[in-house]
């Protein structure tokens, strides 16, 4: 009987380990991590116990009142003083602190995932083309594709300022328009800047002349810039600078602060609060994404994809995105836990959910002025609430993290 090599074992384990999923190899990473599964058992508790007090427990904010129970302390028994069971005690209005904790965390989970959705889809999509097409050489099609998508992306803030969308939709068609017609005043480029130019800025300015003249005024300034730009097709690298400057930009703000700006121009409300936070965290997702692309489109694979004329798209989607999923992945989990706590700050100040309505951060902002009183599980039920939900996340995160890292893999 043969005995066999070291060589040999060395190789069979090799090829098993090849034809292993990478999903696959990456959750048992993952389960092999302490710290990752205190942090998914934690995000399994939230989001188990935000789902099913929606769905099977019913709550009505306006009618929890009990003006009679104002400021309990936590009761684990029934007894005279208190006919109800009151485990986190009762806020100012007498109201059960556990049940609105619970039923607060569905609207913090909601939060958090359409503002993530909103940041991803966003952010990725534009980073996946900004970091392809930097290099890449654009058919007549995808030419138009960016010019319309420039105009309708720059367009979008003089629309907003006006409140007219139909200006957004004027400057994509302006986009088109300079595509359709390479040869006006193609001898004459500075003619050619200066009537687009004209037309972007009377875009502006009609659109913004319903709401008042200052409103105008700069919408016609900021028209002129964006028919300025759109005189010339772009070629990939100059959308990527675009796309990259207009991340800067928003960049340059305050997450905070600017999420706070777009609730107080479209108004409080938890909805409002969604698309505050999601556009705050769209130049991350979009810088991630470009990255990654950028760093993957000279591998071989990519290399073999373009040699044998495979187009653009089947390139991006089939051989790109899904190799730079997992930085994505990685964000998008950390990025729940940052949505949360943006969430609580804007409820906190409220310009988050609308009273009655339960929400950890209004819950904070309505008691911590009871803290001087001893009422100190008004506000510490609903902080260790928003802790633990932003702690579990993080921790997942990290675990993803490694577990999704071919270089931190056996």
């Amino acid at each position: 009987m043969t005995e066999k090599s070291p060589v040999m074992d060395d190789l069979t384990d090799f090829a098993v380990r090849e034809h292993r999923s990478l999903w696959l190899d990456a959750w048992r990473c993952l389960i092999a991590n302490r710290t990752a599964m205190v942090g998914l058992v934690v995000v399994a508790i939230f989001v188990l116990s935000s789902v099913g007090a929606h769905f099977f427990w019913n709550y009505d904010a306006e009618m929890d009142l009990d003006y009679g129970s104002k400021l309990l302390a936590p009761v684990l028994r029934v007894s005279e003083e208190s006919p109800e069971i009151h485990i986190f005690g009762t806020d100012k209005l007498g109201r059960d602190i556990f049940r609105r904790v619970v039923h607060g965390g569905w609207n913090s989970l909601r939060v958090g995932l359409v503002a993530v959705s909103i940041s991803l889809f966003v952010g990725s999509i534009l980073g996946l083309f900004a970091g392809f097409f930097e290099s890449a050489d654009l058919n007549r099609f995808e030419k138009t594709l960016l010019m319309v998508g420039i105009g309708l992306g720059l367009g979008a803030l003089p629309a907003w300022i006006a409140r007219q969308p139909i200006q957004s939709l004027l400057f994509g068609l302006l986009g088109i328009v300079s595509v359709s017609t390479p040869s006006f005043l193609a001898n004459k480029s500075r003619l050619r800047r200066l009537a687009f130019g004209l037309l972007g800025m009377l875009i502006g300015a009609l659109a913004g002349i319903f709401v008042g003249p200052m409103v105008a005024l700069v919408c016609g300034v900021i028209g002129l810039g964006i028919g300025l730009l759109l005189a010339k097709p772009v070629n990939g690298k100059v959308f990527s600078n675009i796309v990259m400057r207009v991340m800067d930009v928003i960049l340059s703000f305050p997450s905070y602060l600017l999420a706070i700006a777009i609730v107080a121009f479209l108004g409080p409300g938890l909805e409002k609060g969604m698309i505050a936070i999601g556009v705050v965290g769209i130049p991350i997702y979009a810088r991630l994404a470009r990255s990654a692309v950028l760093s993957v489109t000279q591998k071989e694979y990519v290399l073999a994809a373009q040699s044998v004329g495979e187009g653009h798209g089947r390139i991006l989607f089939r051989h790109i995105l899904p190799n730079i999923l997992s930085p994505i992945i990685v964000q998008a989990t950390m990025g729940l836990a940052n949505a949360i706590l943006s969430a609580a700050a804007l409820g906190f100040l409220g310009l988050g959910a609308i009273p009655p309505e339960p929400e950890w951060g209004a819950m904070l902002g309505d008691s911590y002025k009871y803290l001087s009183s001893g009422a100190w599980w008004a506000v510490l039920f609903p902080g260790l609430a928003i802790m633990f939900s932003v702690l579990g996340f993080n921790l997942l995160g990290d675990g993803l993290r490694d577990a999704l890292d071919p270089k931190m893999r056996v």
